[in-house]
């Protein structure tokens, strides 16, 4: 004889014992998470009050041993400002001006018949002057010309040399007793100063129509600076 099992909870029961359920499930999940809030927070309040103190106060007393140390070695003061000026000679000697380049540039730009009698530069301004003599005033206007069309190449790149130039002086003297000496002239002007820069090798370029010592090969026969200013004292310079 087969056994017959009834279920006699009504079903408003059911559905209270299926919220309670729930709502231990509910209550267990929450516990786990505040559990989990409450570890983060403990972590982040020892970290930050706890660890980073430490932290900041191990570094302030290394901070302060290493800063006696350094105090108790004699002529330190010395020594860092030797080390400084060390470490600012690679960058000096980069931005330096290598003057001596003048002395090749000169024989490219100055024409034939012109002589120098002083020569200033000033490598703060970039500036120079030209002062000298020479055998007409066409010639001096043909070195004037000479120095405005000029250009240098560095790295494929081609760039005026010299600007602002002026003839501010030209005199004539037609009592002169030699061929090259007729006109006195001052020529001012600027130049662009990667020409004498220590860290890039710089080319001329003179204009073709010009014929400048460079061309005539004549620096031995002719020279450049004769000494001539063009005024009456024998007083010669030149830089």
């Amino acid at each position: 004889m087969s056994a017959v099992q009834f279920n006699l909870l009504p079903d408003v029961k059911l559905e209270y014992n299926r919220a309670q359920h729930q709502k231990r499930t509910v209550y267990g999940l929450s516990a786990l998470a505040c559990v989990a809030v409450l570890v983060i927070f403990i972590i982040s309040f020892l970290s930050v009050d706890v660890l980073q103190k430490k932290l900041l106060n191990d570094a302030n007393n290394d901070i302060t041993n290493y800063s006696q140390k350094l105090k108790s070695i004699p002529n330190i003061e010395k020594i860092l400002t030797v080390q400084n000026q060390l470490g600012a000679l690679p960058s000096m000697h980069q931005n330096k001006h290598v003057a001596s380049r003048l002395f090749s540039y000169l024989p490219e730009i100055t024409p034939d018949k012109i002589n120098l009698g002083k020569l200033t530069m000033d490598t703060t301004a970039n500036t120079i002057e030209f002062v000298g003599t020479s055998d007409t005033v066409e010639t001096v206007n043909k070195f004037v010309d000479t120095l405005k069309f000029t250009t240098y190449t560095v790295q494929g790149s081609s760039k005026p040399a010299f600007s602002n130039v002026i003839l501010t002086k030209v005199d004539r003297n037609d009592q002169a007793q030699t061929t090259n000496d007729r006109v006195s002239y001052t020529i001012d002007a600027s130049f662009d100063p990667a020409l004498f820069a220590a860290v890039q090798a710089v080319q001329l370029t003179v204009p073709q129509e010009t014929t400048t010592r460079s061309v005539l090969n004549a620096a031995s026969s002719n020279p450049i600076f004769n000494g001539e200013t063009g005024k009456k004292s024998t007083q010669q310079g030149g830089q």
